[in-house]
Protein backbone atom coordinates (compact mmCIF):
# COMPACT_ATOMS: atom_id res chain seq x y z
CA UNK A 1 0.00 0.00 0.00
CA UNK A 2 1.14 3.51 -0.80
CA UNK A 3 -0.51 6.77 0.19
CA UNK A 4 -0.01 10.50 0.19
CA UNK A 5 -1.77 13.15 2.29
CA UNK A 6 -2.57 16.62 1.01
CA UNK A 7 -4.39 19.55 2.60
CA UNK A 8 -7.65 20.64 1.02
CA UNK A 9 -8.06 23.15 3.85
CA UNK A 10 -6.93 23.60 7.44
CA UNK A 11 -9.29 20.83 8.57
CA UNK A 12 -9.98 18.85 5.38
CA UNK A 13 -7.43 16.26 4.23
CA UNK A 14 -7.21 14.13 1.11
CA UNK A 15 -5.54 10.74 1.46
CA UNK A 16 -4.67 9.23 -1.93
CA UNK A 17 -4.27 5.49 -1.52
CA UNK A 18 -3.12 2.78 -3.93
CA UNK A 19 -2.81 -0.97 -3.46
CA UNK A 20 -0.47 -3.08 -5.59
CA UNK A 21 -1.30 -6.23 -7.54
CA UNK A 22 0.54 -8.58 -5.19
CA UNK A 23 -1.59 -7.63 -2.19
CA UNK A 24 -4.79 -7.69 -4.22
CA UNK A 25 -4.02 -11.16 -5.54
CA UNK A 26 -3.17 -12.36 -2.05
CA UNK A 27 -6.55 -11.20 -0.75
CA UNK A 28 -8.34 -12.75 -3.73
CA UNK A 29 -6.60 -16.08 -3.12
CA UNK A 30 -7.52 -16.06 0.58
CA UNK A 31 -11.12 -15.22 -0.22
CA UNK A 32 -11.41 -17.97 -2.84
CA UNK A 33 -10.14 -20.52 -0.32
CA UNK A 34 -12.83 -19.39 2.14
CA UNK A 35 -15.49 -19.77 -0.55
CA UNK A 36 -14.10 -23.17 -1.43
CA UNK A 37 -14.73 -24.38 2.13
CA UNK A 38 -18.40 -23.44 2.03
CA UNK A 39 -19.14 -23.97 -1.67
CA UNK A 40 -21.73 -26.64 -2.44
CA UNK A 41 -21.23 -28.10 -5.92
CA UNK A 42 -22.82 -31.35 -7.05
CA UNK A 43 -20.25 -34.13 -7.43
CA UNK A 44 -17.75 -32.65 -4.99
CA UNK A 45 -17.39 -33.02 -1.26
CA UNK A 46 -17.42 -29.78 0.83
CA UNK A 47 -13.97 -28.18 0.69
CA UNK A 48 -12.87 -30.24 -2.32
CA UNK A 49 -14.34 -28.11 -5.12
CA UNK A 50 -11.53 -27.19 -7.57
CA UNK A 51 -10.47 -23.53 -7.31
CA UNK A 52 -11.13 -22.91 -11.00
CA UNK A 53 -14.78 -23.92 -10.50
CA UNK A 54 -15.03 -21.73 -7.39
CA UNK A 55 -13.62 -18.87 -9.44
CA UNK A 56 -16.11 -19.41 -12.26
CA UNK A 57 -19.06 -19.51 -9.87
CA UNK A 58 -18.22 -16.80 -7.36
CA UNK A 59 -15.46 -14.56 -8.70
CA UNK A 60 -17.58 -11.43 -9.22
CA UNK A 61 -18.86 -11.66 -5.64
CA UNK A 62 -15.35 -12.42 -4.30
CA UNK A 63 -13.87 -9.49 -6.22
CA UNK A 64 -16.48 -7.03 -4.87
CA UNK A 65 -15.97 -8.21 -1.30
CA UNK A 66 -12.17 -7.99 -1.58
CA UNK A 67 -12.40 -4.46 -2.96
CA UNK A 68 -14.71 -3.34 -0.15
CA UNK A 69 -12.55 -5.02 2.49
CA UNK A 70 -9.30 -3.57 1.13
CA UNK A 71 -10.71 -0.04 0.90
CA UNK A 72 -11.58 -0.14 4.59
CA UNK A 73 -8.46 -2.00 5.72
CA UNK A 74 -5.85 0.13 3.98
CA UNK A 75 -7.69 3.33 4.95
CA UNK A 76 -7.32 2.34 8.62
CA UNK A 77 -3.65 1.48 8.03
CA UNK A 78 -3.06 4.92 6.52
CA UNK A 79 -4.74 6.58 9.50
CA UNK A 80 -2.57 4.58 11.87
CA UNK A 81 0.63 5.65 10.07
CA UNK A 82 -0.32 9.31 9.73
CA UNK A 83 -1.85 9.53 13.26
CA UNK A 84 -4.76 11.43 11.71
CA UNK A 85 -8.01 11.26 13.71
CA UNK A 86 -11.04 11.77 11.45
CA UNK A 87 -14.15 13.38 12.89
CA UNK A 88 -16.53 11.31 10.76
CA UNK A 89 -16.59 8.55 8.16
CA UNK A 90 -14.51 9.37 5.08
CA UNK A 91 -15.87 10.47 1.74
CA UNK A 92 -14.54 7.96 -0.81
CA UNK A 93 -13.82 9.44 -4.25
CA UNK A 94 -12.28 8.35 -7.55
CA UNK A 95 -12.41 4.65 -6.69
CA UNK A 96 -10.76 2.55 -9.41
CA UNK A 97 -10.17 -1.22 -9.45
CA UNK A 98 -8.21 -2.57 -12.42
CA UNK A 99 -10.00 -5.03 -14.70
CA UNK A 100 -7.02 -7.35 -14.38
CA UNK A 101 -6.96 -6.93 -10.58
CA UNK A 102 -3.61 -5.25 -11.00
CA UNK A 103 -4.31 -2.10 -8.98
CA UNK A 104 -6.78 -0.47 -6.59
CA UNK A 105 -6.75 3.26 -6.00
CA UNK A 106 -9.05 5.80 -4.38
CA UNK A 107 -9.16 9.02 -2.37
CA UNK A 108 -10.43 9.29 1.21
CA UNK A 109 -11.57 12.80 2.12
CA UNK A 110 -11.70 13.41 5.87
CA UNK A 111 -12.07 16.29 8.31
CA UNK A 112 -9.98 16.61 11.47
CA UNK A 113 -10.06 18.91 14.47
CA UNK A 114 -8.63 22.37 13.82
CA UNK A 115 -5.28 23.22 15.39
CA UNK A 116 -5.17 26.61 17.08
CA UNK A 117 -3.46 28.45 19.91
CA UNK A 118 -5.67 29.98 22.57
CA UNK A 119 -4.38 32.54 25.03
CA UNK A 120 -5.98 34.96 27.45
CA UNK A 121 -8.98 32.83 28.34
CA UNK A 122 -8.55 33.34 32.10
CA UNK A 123 -9.56 36.61 33.74
CA UNK A 124 -11.92 37.76 30.98
CA UNK A 125 -13.84 40.90 31.88
CA UNK A 126 -17.60 40.39 32.03
CA UNK A 127 -20.44 42.79 32.71
CA UNK A 128 -22.78 41.55 35.42
CA UNK A 129 -26.18 42.98 36.21
CA UNK A 130 -26.99 43.07 39.94
CA UNK A 131 -29.99 41.01 41.02
CA UNK A 132 -32.72 42.96 42.75
CA UNK A 133 -36.25 41.84 43.57
CA UNK A 134 -38.58 44.84 43.15
CA UNK A 135 -42.04 45.51 44.54
CA UNK A 136 -43.36 45.14 40.99
CA UNK A 137 -41.77 41.68 40.77
CA UNK A 138 -43.44 40.68 44.01
CA UNK A 139 -46.84 42.02 42.93
CA UNK A 140 -46.69 40.37 39.50
CA UNK A 141 -45.65 37.04 40.99
CA UNK A 142 -48.50 37.08 43.48
CA UNK A 143 -50.99 38.14 40.80
CA UNK A 144 -49.85 35.39 38.43
CA UNK A 145 -50.35 32.86 41.20
CA UNK A 146 -53.77 34.34 41.95
CA UNK A 147 -54.76 34.12 38.28
CA UNK A 148 -53.60 30.51 38.15
CA UNK A 149 -55.92 29.61 41.04
CA UNK A 150 -58.94 31.49 39.72
CA UNK A 151 -62.20 29.60 39.28
CA UNK A 152 -64.99 30.28 36.81
CA UNK A 153 -68.66 30.86 37.65
CA UNK A 154 -71.34 30.36 35.00
CA UNK A 155 -73.20 33.58 34.17
CA UNK A 156 -76.82 33.58 32.98
CA UNK A 157 -78.27 36.96 34.04
CA UNK A 158 -76.12 39.45 32.14
CA UNK A 159 -74.39 39.96 28.76
CA UNK A 160 -70.74 39.08 28.26
CA UNK A 161 -68.15 41.65 29.31
CA UNK A 162 -64.39 42.16 29.10
CA UNK A 163 -62.55 39.39 30.97
CA UNK A 164 -65.32 36.80 30.60
CA UNK A 165 -64.61 33.43 29.05
CA UNK A 166 -67.13 32.36 26.40
CA UNK A 167 -67.88 28.95 24.91
CA UNK A 168 -69.10 29.62 21.37
CA UNK A 169 -69.98 28.03 18.05
CA UNK A 170 -69.06 30.04 14.99
CA UNK A 171 -69.16 29.85 11.20
CA UNK A 172 -67.07 32.30 9.17
CA UNK A 173 -67.75 33.29 5.58
CA UNK A 174 -65.88 35.40 3.05
CA UNK A 175 -67.95 36.60 0.07
CA UNK A 176 -70.75 34.38 1.33
CA UNK A 177 -68.63 31.20 1.23
CA UNK A 178 -67.33 29.26 4.22
CA UNK A 179 -63.53 29.00 4.32
CA UNK A 180 -61.18 26.36 5.67
CA UNK A 181 -60.62 26.70 9.42
CA UNK A 182 -63.38 29.30 9.74
CA UNK A 183 -65.82 27.15 11.73
CA UNK A 184 -65.73 25.57 15.19
CA UNK A 185 -67.99 24.19 17.90
CA UNK A 186 -67.56 24.64 21.66
CA UNK A 187 -64.66 27.04 21.08
CA UNK A 188 -63.25 28.72 24.21
CA UNK A 189 -62.23 32.38 24.05
CA UNK A 190 -61.41 34.89 26.78
CA UNK A 191 -62.53 38.39 25.85
CA UNK A 192 -59.55 40.71 26.02
CA UNK A 193 -56.90 37.98 25.84
CA UNK A 194 -56.00 38.79 22.23
CA UNK A 195 -55.97 35.08 21.36
CA UNK A 196 -58.82 35.41 18.84
CA UNK A 197 -59.30 37.66 15.79
CA UNK A 198 -59.06 41.10 17.48
CA UNK A 199 -62.01 42.70 15.66
CA UNK A 200 -64.22 39.70 16.38
CA UNK A 201 -63.13 39.37 20.01
CA UNK A 202 -64.18 42.96 20.78
CA UNK A 203 -67.69 42.36 19.36
CA UNK A 204 -68.29 39.46 21.74
CA UNK A 205 -68.85 42.05 24.49
CA UNK A 206 -72.60 42.46 25.01
CA UNK A 207 -73.66 39.09 23.63
CA UNK A 208 -76.09 37.12 25.79
CA UNK A 209 -76.36 33.44 26.65
CA UNK A 210 -77.82 31.38 23.75
CA UNK A 211 -77.79 34.45 21.49
CA UNK A 212 -76.82 34.07 17.82
CA UNK A 213 -75.52 37.09 15.97
CA UNK A 214 -73.72 37.89 12.70
CA UNK A 215 -70.52 39.83 13.37
CA UNK A 216 -68.72 41.68 10.60
CA UNK A 217 -64.94 41.71 10.85
CA UNK A 218 -61.89 42.48 8.72
CA UNK A 219 -58.89 40.20 9.00
CA UNK A 220 -55.64 41.99 9.95
CA UNK A 221 -53.26 42.78 7.07
CA UNK A 222 -50.61 40.60 8.75
CA UNK A 223 -52.96 37.65 9.41
CA UNK A 224 -51.03 34.36 9.35
CA UNK A 225 -53.31 32.89 6.65
CA UNK A 226 -52.27 35.14 3.79
CA UNK A 227 -55.28 34.26 1.65
CA UNK A 228 -57.52 35.90 4.30
CA UNK A 229 -55.29 38.86 5.24
CA UNK A 230 -57.10 42.19 4.94
CA UNK A 231 -60.37 40.60 3.75
CA UNK A 232 -63.84 41.36 5.23
CA UNK A 233 -65.76 38.41 6.67
CA UNK A 234 -68.99 37.62 8.49
CA UNK A 235 -68.98 35.28 11.50
CA UNK A 236 -72.22 33.78 12.74
CA UNK A 237 -71.61 33.33 16.47
CA UNK A 238 -73.74 31.45 19.01
CA UNK A 239 -72.98 31.84 22.72
CA UNK A 240 -73.27 28.51 24.56
CA UNK A 241 -71.77 29.55 27.92
CA UNK A 242 -70.58 32.71 29.67
CA UNK A 243 -68.10 32.24 32.50
CA UNK A 244 -66.85 34.90 34.87
CA UNK A 245 -63.40 34.61 36.39
CA UNK A 246 -63.46 34.70 40.20
CA UNK A 247 -60.12 35.49 41.80
CA UNK A 248 -59.32 34.22 45.30
CA UNK A 249 -58.58 36.63 48.12
CA UNK A 250 -54.92 36.93 49.03
CA UNK A 251 -54.72 35.84 52.68
CA UNK A 252 -53.44 33.03 54.90
CA UNK A 253 -56.09 30.62 53.55
CA UNK A 254 -54.88 31.30 49.99
CA UNK A 255 -51.30 30.57 51.07
CA UNK A 256 -52.39 27.24 52.56
CA UNK A 257 -54.43 26.30 49.47
CA UNK A 258 -51.70 26.95 46.90
CA UNK A 259 -49.11 25.08 48.97
CA UNK A 260 -51.42 22.16 49.85
CA UNK A 261 -50.98 22.98 53.53
CA UNK A 262 -47.17 23.21 53.53
CA UNK A 263 -47.36 26.97 54.09
CA UNK A 264 -49.66 28.39 56.74
CA UNK A 265 -49.24 32.17 56.42
CA UNK A 266 -49.28 34.79 53.68
CA UNK A 267 -45.92 36.17 54.81
CA UNK A 268 -44.33 32.75 54.36
CA UNK A 269 -45.83 32.49 50.86
CA UNK A 270 -44.43 35.92 49.98
CA UNK A 271 -40.99 34.80 51.13
CA UNK A 272 -41.20 31.66 49.00
CA UNK A 273 -42.26 33.67 45.96
CA UNK A 274 -39.40 36.11 46.52
CA UNK A 275 -36.93 33.21 46.70
CA UNK A 276 -38.32 31.94 43.40
CA UNK A 277 -38.05 35.36 41.76
CA UNK A 278 -34.46 35.74 42.90
CA UNK A 279 -33.55 32.24 41.70
CA UNK A 280 -35.02 32.96 38.25
CA UNK A 281 -33.18 36.29 38.04
CA UNK A 282 -29.94 34.67 39.18
CA UNK A 283 -30.40 32.07 36.45
CA UNK A 284 -30.99 34.75 33.80
CA UNK A 285 -27.90 36.66 34.92
CA UNK A 286 -25.81 33.48 34.79
CA UNK A 287 -27.11 32.62 31.31
CA UNK A 288 -26.15 36.07 30.06
CA UNK A 289 -22.72 35.76 31.67
CA UNK A 290 -22.20 32.39 29.99
CA UNK A 291 -23.29 33.80 26.61
CA UNK A 292 -20.92 36.76 27.04
CA UNK A 293 -18.10 34.49 28.19
CA UNK A 294 -18.47 32.23 25.16
CA UNK A 295 -18.66 35.21 22.82
CA UNK A 296 -15.40 36.59 24.25
CA UNK A 297 -13.75 33.17 23.93
CA UNK A 298 -14.82 32.99 20.28
CA UNK A 299 -13.34 36.45 19.70
CA UNK A 300 -9.95 35.26 21.00
CA UNK A 301 -9.28 32.94 18.09
CA UNK A 302 -10.26 32.27 14.49
CA UNK A 303 -10.14 28.82 12.91
CA UNK A 304 -11.96 26.79 10.29
CA UNK A 305 -14.90 24.85 11.67
CA UNK A 306 -15.26 21.27 10.34
CA UNK A 307 -18.41 21.04 8.27
CA UNK A 308 -19.18 17.49 9.43
CA UNK A 309 -19.48 18.72 13.03
CA UNK A 310 -21.74 21.58 11.97
CA UNK A 311 -23.98 19.20 10.01
CA UNK A 312 -24.17 16.83 12.98
CA UNK A 313 -25.08 19.70 15.31
CA UNK A 314 -27.69 20.98 12.85
CA UNK A 315 -29.28 17.54 12.71
CA UNK A 316 -29.39 17.37 16.51
CA UNK A 317 -30.89 20.86 16.77
CA UNK A 318 -33.56 20.10 14.17
CA UNK A 319 -34.52 16.86 15.93
CA UNK A 320 -34.79 18.80 19.19
CA UNK A 321 -36.95 21.50 17.56
CA UNK A 322 -39.27 18.94 16.03
CA UNK A 323 -39.63 17.09 19.31
CA UNK A 324 -40.46 20.29 21.24
CA UNK A 325 -42.94 21.59 18.68
CA UNK A 326 -44.70 18.25 18.25
CA UNK A 327 -44.96 17.85 22.06
CA UNK A 328 -46.86 21.16 22.00
CA UNK A 329 -49.37 19.67 19.59
CA UNK A 330 -48.16 21.55 16.50
CA UNK A 331 -48.95 19.78 13.22
CA UNK A 332 -45.98 17.89 11.72
CA UNK A 333 -46.34 19.67 8.35
CA UNK A 334 -46.24 23.05 10.07
CA UNK A 335 -43.21 21.93 12.10
CA UNK A 336 -41.37 21.07 8.87
CA UNK A 337 -42.27 24.49 7.45
CA UNK A 338 -40.97 26.22 10.59
CA UNK A 339 -37.72 24.27 10.42
CA UNK A 340 -37.32 25.05 6.71
CA UNK A 341 -37.91 28.77 7.36
CA UNK A 342 -35.19 28.81 10.03
CA UNK A 343 -32.45 26.94 8.17
CA UNK A 344 -30.10 29.93 8.05
CA UNK A 345 -30.40 30.64 11.78
CA UNK A 346 -30.04 26.95 12.60
CA UNK A 347 -26.81 26.80 10.57
CA UNK A 348 -25.42 29.90 12.34
CA UNK A 349 -26.34 28.56 15.77
CA UNK A 350 -24.84 25.15 14.96
CA UNK A 351 -21.53 26.68 13.81
CA UNK A 352 -21.38 28.83 16.95
CA UNK A 353 -22.08 25.83 19.19
CA UNK A 354 -19.37 23.74 17.48
CA UNK A 355 -16.82 26.55 17.85
CA UNK A 356 -17.73 26.90 21.55
CA UNK A 357 -17.23 23.17 22.06
CA UNK A 358 -13.86 23.03 20.29
CA UNK A 359 -12.57 25.97 22.33
CA UNK A 360 -13.81 24.54 25.62
CA UNK A 361 -12.32 21.13 24.82
CA UNK A 362 -8.91 22.71 24.27
CA UNK A 363 -9.17 24.64 27.54
CA UNK A 364 -10.18 21.47 29.38
CA UNK A 365 -7.09 19.71 27.99
CA UNK A 366 -4.78 22.57 28.93
CA UNK A 367 -6.24 22.81 32.43
CA UNK A 368 -6.19 18.99 32.76
CA UNK A 369 -9.81 19.06 33.84
CA UNK A 370 -12.00 15.95 33.99
CA UNK A 371 -15.47 15.13 35.27
CA UNK A 372 -15.82 12.91 38.34
CA UNK A 373 -18.36 10.13 38.61
CA UNK A 374 -20.33 12.15 41.19
CA UNK A 375 -20.52 15.06 38.73
CA UNK A 376 -21.69 12.69 36.00
CA UNK A 377 -24.35 11.27 38.33
CA UNK A 378 -25.52 14.80 39.15
CA UNK A 379 -25.71 15.52 35.42
CA UNK A 380 -27.91 12.45 35.01
CA UNK A 381 -30.33 13.77 37.64
CA UNK A 382 -30.46 17.14 35.87
CA UNK A 383 -31.03 15.41 32.55
CA UNK A 384 -33.92 13.39 33.98
CA UNK A 385 -35.51 16.51 35.52
CA UNK A 386 -35.15 18.57 32.32
CA UNK A 387 -36.48 15.80 30.07
CA UNK A 388 -39.78 15.62 31.94
CA UNK A 389 -39.72 11.82 31.61
CA UNK A 390 -39.55 9.23 34.33
CA UNK A 391 -36.24 7.38 34.84
CA UNK A 392 -37.67 4.09 33.56
CA UNK A 393 -38.72 5.67 30.25
CA UNK A 394 -35.23 7.11 29.79
CA UNK A 395 -33.62 3.77 30.60
CA UNK A 396 -35.77 2.11 27.93
CA UNK A 397 -34.93 4.88 25.41
CA UNK A 398 -31.18 4.41 25.92
CA UNK A 399 -31.29 0.61 26.21
CA UNK A 400 -28.35 -0.72 24.23
CA UNK A 401 -26.93 2.81 23.97
CA UNK A 402 -25.65 3.17 27.52
CA UNK A 403 -22.17 4.15 26.32
CA UNK A 404 -23.67 6.98 24.27
CA UNK A 405 -25.59 8.24 27.30
CA UNK A 406 -22.52 8.02 29.52
CA UNK A 407 -20.41 9.97 27.03
CA UNK A 408 -23.09 12.64 26.67
CA UNK A 409 -23.39 13.05 30.45
CA UNK A 410 -19.59 13.12 30.88
CA UNK A 411 -19.18 15.80 28.21
CA UNK A 412 -21.94 17.97 29.62
CA UNK A 413 -20.67 17.62 33.19
CA UNK A 414 -17.18 18.57 32.01
CA UNK A 415 -18.46 21.60 30.06
CA UNK A 416 -20.50 22.81 33.06
CA UNK A 417 -17.51 22.38 35.36
CA UNK A 418 -15.24 24.22 32.95
CA UNK A 419 -17.65 27.14 32.52
CA UNK A 420 -17.96 27.43 36.31
CA UNK A 421 -14.16 27.56 36.49
CA UNK A 422 -13.90 30.24 33.79
CA UNK A 423 -16.63 32.34 35.44
CA UNK A 424 -14.81 32.03 38.76
CA UNK A 425 -11.59 33.29 37.15
CA UNK A 426 -13.31 36.14 35.28
CA UNK A 427 -13.32 39.77 36.45
CA UNK A 428 -16.62 41.61 36.72
CA UNK A 429 -17.94 45.08 36.06
CA UNK A 430 -21.33 45.77 37.61
CA UNK A 431 -23.83 47.16 35.09
CA UNK A 432 -26.97 49.16 35.72
CA UNK A 433 -30.25 47.34 36.21
CA UNK A 434 -32.20 46.95 32.97
CA UNK A 435 -35.78 48.14 32.83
Amino acid sequence: MEFTVSDLSAVKKKIEISVDQERIQGELDKSMKKYRKKAKVKGFRPGKVPLNIVKNLYFDQIRAEVMEDLVQKVYLEALNETKLIPLAFPEIANLSFGDENDYLSYEAIIEVKPQFELEGYLGLELEREPVEVTDQDREESMENLRQAYAHFATVEDRPAKEGDTLIIDFVGKVDGEEFTGGSASEYTVEIGSGSFIPDLEKQLVGLKLNETRDLEVTFPEDYHHKELAGKPAVFTVTVNEIKEKKLPEINDDFAADVSTGQITSLDELKNKLEEGIKARKDDLVRRKLVDDLLAKLRDLVEFEIPECLVESEKKSMIEGMKSRYQSQGIDAVMVDQMVAANQEKIAEDAARTVKNTLILEQIADREKMTATQDEINNQLQKFIAQSGQNPQALREYFQGREAELQEMLHNQALMDKLIDYLLEKATYVESELSD
